[in-house]
């Protein structure tokens, strides 16, 4: 039996709106960690032991000590007990007083874009992070006039910290992509924005006031693939959490992701993933 998704669209701390929280792992409430859900803010598990499992859009990770995962907003994540000891912390940049953990900063971080792929840490990393979270922890329970700033400064130097380590953890040179580029960060926002209505590339071209062949050819230099490449693989990501997270029908799901013909969708599903929309749900 599907489970419906839940998305939630605010944090509170004592019955107040809070731009952030962190708490212990281990006091997340179970019922509702093992049922796929989305939020609206950005999420960050810090386990400390091995547990269950922590699975984010189609991806299941086992849940390994001093491993970290970084949850975007829109992601689907829960997790399969037993839940780890370690540290959960959530936060929504817009609301940060100082403003410089904002959309343009994280949108510059590898984080939050590897879709449930987690860090994992040494030792020294584990010493260098630990610093801040500690702080963080700190101020967050203190009454100091100046708690949220103390945050907001550590959380940022925590995400850098993170970030640099994830691009050695992976290889990453500065010098292969320039994906930080407008015309990049651009073609990406608008395409999260209408995926479910703009399957063109040329519709994303004139809604920049770009030609199509300049946009393609630009883009497919500094991103590593093409426009159109990256809108199948969106389409792909997002017909899969649907065939997985929800009970709606392959007629249903290719409707809302813009296909008016559903043998189109299935086509194009098997197409992306080498597995029939049925068979993909029979192997849940």
């Amino acid at each position: 039996m599907k489970i419906e998704v839940r998305k939630d669209n605010m944090l509170t701390y004592k019955d107040e709106i809070s731009p952030f929280l962190i708490r212990k792992a281990e006091i997340i409430d179970i019922d509702i960690a093992k049922r796929p859900h989305r939020h609206s803010y950005y999420t960050i598990l810090w386990s400390f032991n091995y547990a269950g499992y922590h699975i984010v859009d189609t991806q299941k990770y086992p849940i390994c000590p001093q491993t970290i995962w970084f949850v975007a907003p829109g992601d689907i994540h829960c997790i399969a007990p037993p839940i780890p000891k370690g540290i959960m912390i959530q936060f929504v940049p817009e609301l940060f007083a100082f403003k410089s953990i904002n959309e343009g900063f994280l949108s510059r971080l590898d984080l939050f874009k590897s879709h449930g792929q987690p860090l994992s840490l040494s030792k020294k990393q584990v010493d260098i992070l630990m610093i801040h979270i500690t702080e963080i922890m700190d101020m967050f329970y203190s009454t100091d006039d100046f708690r949220m700033d103390f945050i907001e400064a550590h959380l940022k130097i925590f995400l850098l910290e993170c970030n640099r380590f994830f691009m050695v953890h992976n290889k990453k040179k500065d010098d292969t992509k320039n994906d930080q580029h407008p015309i990049v960060t651009t073609f990406k926002d608008l395409v999260s924005k209408h995926l479910h209505e703009w399957h063109k590339v040329e519709k994303y071209a004139d809604s920049m006031c770009l030609s199509p062949h300049y946009l393609s050819n630009s883009f497919s230099q500094m991103a590593g693939l093409s426009p159109k490449e990256y809108i199948l693989s969106q389409l792909t990501i997002e017909a899969k959490r649907m065939a997985m997270f929800s009970n709606l029908s392959v007629k249903e799901i290719g409707y809302s992701l813009g296909f008016e013909d559903a043998s189109h969708f299935s086509r194009f599903f098997k197409q992306q993933t080498g597995l029939s929309f049925n068979d993909l749900r029979r192997s849940l």
